[in-house]
C-alpha cells in the first residue's frame, strides 16, 4: 500500500463568493487558478496555495 495519499480537490459551498475569494487570497495568500461561470448563481472559483501544487479548493 502506498504511504503517500494525495488530496486533489476540496469543494466548499459558500453564500458570498466574493467575500470567500477575498478571504482565501488576501488573508490566507492562496492564488486564483480559475474563476468561471455564467452569472452569480453558477460561478466556481478554483484556488490553491500555489499555482504549481496539485491540491486546490473549488
Amino acid at each position: 500500500m502506498n504511504a503517500w495519499i494525495k488530496l486533489g480537490q476540496v469543494m466548499l459551498y459558500v453564500n458570498n463568493k466574493d467575500e470567500a475569494l477575498r478571504f482565501w487570497t488576501e488573508t490566507v495568500g492562496f492564488h486564483v487558478i480559475s474563476d468561471e461561470g455564467n452569472g452569480e448563481r453558477m460561478r466556481w472559483v478554483e484556488i490553491a496555495p500555489s499555482k504549481s501544487l496539485e491540491t486546490s479548493i473549488i
